[in-house]
């Protein structure tokens, strides 16, 4: 598995250019192509590179075109069909409530094709990306050091995207709630924050107030075996394809009959209301 910066050529700047590891980087229609060709997608219906368990990855969320990825080497002609030609990976057209499974980028140059455009690409190992503080081995806890609070370090299990999935295809209020408390992170914004939970509750009328919380925890069980990966956990659901656009999509459009009808003003009410603590 290659770590280390990933770096895409500006054909405006001439120059190698550094793919930000705490954001996505979205092959769109303006960076492939200057806003010119009308066909390719905008942020976030397009392809992207993102920076996800420690590994650089090639991801598409693209109804329209497939994605081409090959090595390059010296001589290899920048031509979308010389890339179709070689490729070693391709992404196929996402499907509407997917994306595609994305492909994991390994040392060395790359070519990426979107239709008639070409991406020149370059992971360089060697320039090293800072890691997580070291963990004791056998130490799967977090503990505080020096007001540092070092990350777990366990993987995710072999069958916690079947898990998720099958979760979520069963309990669509969970999947609609995820896909609203993380709608940021899905629509790939800068420094994406968390819609507050109170707000998710009241959006799409939950149960109660630790609705939300209960659902982080029990993706956390089936993801990990255990809790303490809340910052992991907007990652693994849009890495693997489990919340996306259209989950957003479903998400705000509940959201929005819910406050039309008043579904919402009585969500506040009911939320607004505690009994009193009786005394015996």
């Amino acid at each position: 598995m290659a770590t280390g910066r990933l770096f895409l050529w500006s054909a405006a700047l001439r120059e190698w250019v550094s793919c930000p590891s705490d954001e996505i980087t979205w092959l769109d229609r303006r960076l492939l192509s200057g806003d010119e060709d009308l066909t390719l997608h905008r942020a976030p219906r397009c392809a992207g590179l993102r920076y996800v368990h420690h590994r650089w990855e090639l991801f598409s969320r693209d109804t329209t075109y497939r994605v081409y990825l090959a090595p390059q080497s010296p001589g290899t002609p920048v031509h979308a069909d010389a890339v179709r030609r070689t490729a070693c990976h391709v992404l196929p057209v996402a499907p509407t409530r997917y994306e595609a499974l994305p492909v994991t980028l390994a040392e060395g140059s790359w070519l990426v094709s979107v239709g008639a455009w070409v991406l020149r690409l370059r992971l360089d190992t060697s320039a090293h990306i800072r890691a997580d503080p070291d963990i004791p081995d056998g130490d799967k806890s977090p503990t505080t050091q020096a007001g540092t609070i070092k990350r777990r370090i366990s993987e995710p299990g072999d069958d916690a995207v079947a898990r998720v999935r099958g979760y979520f295809e069963r309990n669509a209020a969970a999947r609609l709630a995820m896909a609203y408390y993380y709608q940021e992170f899905i629509l790939g914004l800068a420094a994406p924050q968390t819609v507050p939970m109170m707000n998710v509750v009241i959006a799409l009328d939950l149960s109660g107030e630790g609705a939300v919380s209960d659902y982080k925890k029990l993706l956390q069980g089936f993801i990990w075996k255990e809790r303490g990966h809340a910052r992991d956990l907007a990652d693994f659901l849009l890495a693997n394809g489990l919340l996306t656009p259209a989950d957003l999509d479903d998400a705000r459009q509940i959201a929005a009959g819910n406050e039309r009808n008043g579904v919402c003003e009585m969500a506040r009410q009911r939320l607004r209301y505690r009994p009193k603590d009786t005394q015996t």
